[in-house]
């Protein structure tokens, strides 16, 4: 009798055993990518392929059926075990798997990069997760073959057809938009700050939120708005203007006591009713960059901007990113103000041989405001109605030298003369301190968020505060900033190097991210005539 393990069979018994094995195998590959076309409709998943691979077609059938990629994702399980080979399930894990969808088309226009490489929020883990739908398998069983040679036959198949199921995914995503009250990705109809909004008021900001611009497009070159031909133009000089970099001239001055009384210059600050105010601060955080004129580019302002409310704006600053971020607003408003810094120009700033500070020809030490009020009044004859979440708003030109002074609303005034307001730098008396006024326009065209010049959404009302019939009555945001002035002439704000500091390129962007609670009790107290302050983020 034979010791065990040493009974061998003839050389061609095996090789003809070997024939066999392969002739099996590719058997079952055909029956396995037969069964996952057949089975691409079918919501339950399991079939043929299933019990093949051992288990379940996607995570949703083994859990709860049509249960959403969150869960799926974030169980940990998926795409990431198999032979190690499913880098792309791992990667979209990490990338986003709730239902506010990364893999969805962004309002900035973004498309979701997700959509451009093959891989999608819903379908990223290497067992199809997606949705826990057989809709998440495409309709090609080859192409998880052709994507994963390294992973079982039914991870493979189900992640390369999940690549081939766009108009599948697109479905569930726009159902599941509906669900949520707005478009994935808004966001303001679920959490800001991790507290939950009132869902009906979230879904109407979020409806209004649908004609959203890509601003990565070339806009009409209104502020710092990147021209039609910006592209083209950053590509040969991405900071431009450096060699016509000058400090302001004396005629950029005037004497408070030489500025006749008028009480107001320029568009906005008419103002009638209530108004509410927020406390936050006086300045948070510096740079040179502007995400609104031209998101993403490092130094887009080519000047320092002051930043108070939310304290992680930047060039990257986004809707996500800003309802994430922390606020110096008392309140816990996360909206975002933004403007121009000024300057002691016989002091030494921190920027020197940096962009934005001396390379772009602004110099001196920043000065900090001694105060910033930021304030929201009633106007005109009508109520006003509250301000939409995400609203995007400027006012001033940046640009106003290059553009023949348009769009200008530049006011400066002194403290105890306040009905002495100028476009120049005001040279105050002793004891008196600068003002700055940052009046902002009011009249909403009640659809768009934001425009692509950031402009055309947004108008001043009338010399008496009205807004035209067609348009919407929102709060007038102003802002009063008060500095302790250098002597004489040696102050002036940042700027573009090539507007050498003109007095009348002072400007401000404004973001609103406060609750739904807090802009519809805003608008109630000035439509009551009330004066609040500080409203709670639950209104």
């Amino acid at each position: 009798m034979p010791r065990r393990g040493r009974h061998r069979s003839s050389l061609p018994t095996r090789l003809i055993a070997v024939v066999a094995a392969l002739l099996v195998t590719a058997g079952v590959v055909v029956v396995a990518g037969s069964a996952a076309a057949e089975d691409s409709g079918d919501s339950g998943g399991g079939g043929i392929l299933s019990s093949l691979t051992g288990g379940d077609s996607s995570d949703g059938d083994s859990s709860a059926g049509d249960s959403d990629s969150s869960g799926d994702d974030s169980s940990g399980d998926d795409g990431s075990g198999d032979d190690g080979g499913s880098d792309d399930g791992s990667g979209d894990e990490s990338t986003g798997s709730s239902d506010e969808g990364a893999g969805e088309s962004t309002e900035d226009g973004a498309g979701g990069e997700d959509e451009q490489t093959g891989q999608d929020d819903g379908d990223g883990t290497g067992d199809g997760s997606g949705d826990g739908s057989a809709d998440e398998r495409g309709e090609d069983p080859g192409a998880g073959q052709e994507q994963g040679d390294g992973q079982e036959q039914g991870d493979g198949q189900e992640q390369g057809d999940g690549q081939d199921s766009r108009s599948a995914q697109d479905g569930d995503q726009d159902a599941r938009a509906d669900e949520t009250g707005g478009e994935t990705g808004d966001e303001t109809g679920g959490e800001t700050g991790g507290e939950t909004q009132d869902a009906g008021a979230d879904g109407d900001a979020a409806d209004r939120r649908s004609d959203r611009v890509d601003r990565r497009r070339p806009a009409e070159d209104v502020g710092e708005v990147e021209g039609t031909d910006g592209a083209a133009q950053a590509a040969a000089d991405p900071f431009p203007g450096r060699a016509d970099a000058a400090p302001a001239g004396p005629e950029d001055y005037v004497d408070i006591a030489d500025v006749e009384p008028s009480g107001t210059i320029g568009e906005g600050g008419v103002f009638s009713r209530g108004s509410y105010t927020v406390d936050c601060g006086v300045s948070d955080h510096n740079n040179s960059d502007n995400y609104m004129a031209a998101p993403g580019k490092r130094n887009g302002a080519q000047h320092v901007h002051d930043y108070v409310g939310n304290r992680t704006t930047d060039a990257d600053s986004d809707e996500r990113s800003l309802e994430q971020g922390a606020t110096t607003c008392v309140n816990g408003d996360q909206s975002t103000f933004f403007w121009p810094v000024v300057r002691d120009l016989d002091g030494t700033g921190p920027d020197v041989g940096e962009d934005g500070g001396s390379l772009d020809g602004n110099v001196g030490a920043i000065m900090k405001p001694r105060s910033a009020q930021l304030s929201f009044h009633g106007h005109g004859d009508r109520p006003v109605e509250a301000m939409p979440a995400h609203l995007m708003i400027i006012m001033g030109n940046a640009k106003a030298g290059a553009q023949d002074q348009k769009n200008v609303n530049a006011k400066y005034t002194c403290t105890g003369q306040e009905d002495r307001v100028t476009d120049r730098y005001p040279i105050c008396g002793p004891g008196s301190q600068l003002v700055r006024l940052l009046d902002y326009p009011s009249c909403w065209d009640g659809e768009n968020l934001e425009t692509e010049d950031l402009r055309s959404h947004m108008t001043f009302p009338d010399a008496q505060g009205n807004c035209e019939s067609d348009e919407v009555p929102v709060p007038a945001l102003r802002i009063t900033l008060t500095y302790d002035q250098p002597a004489g002439r040696s102050f002036s704000i940042d700027s573009f190097p090539n507007e050498q500091h003109d007095p009348r390129t002072d400007h401000s962007d404004y973001e609103n991210l406060a609750t739904v609670a807090q802009s519809e009790r805003g608008a109630e107290c000035i439509n009551a005539g009330e004066q609040c302050a500080n409203i709670p983020r639950e209104g």
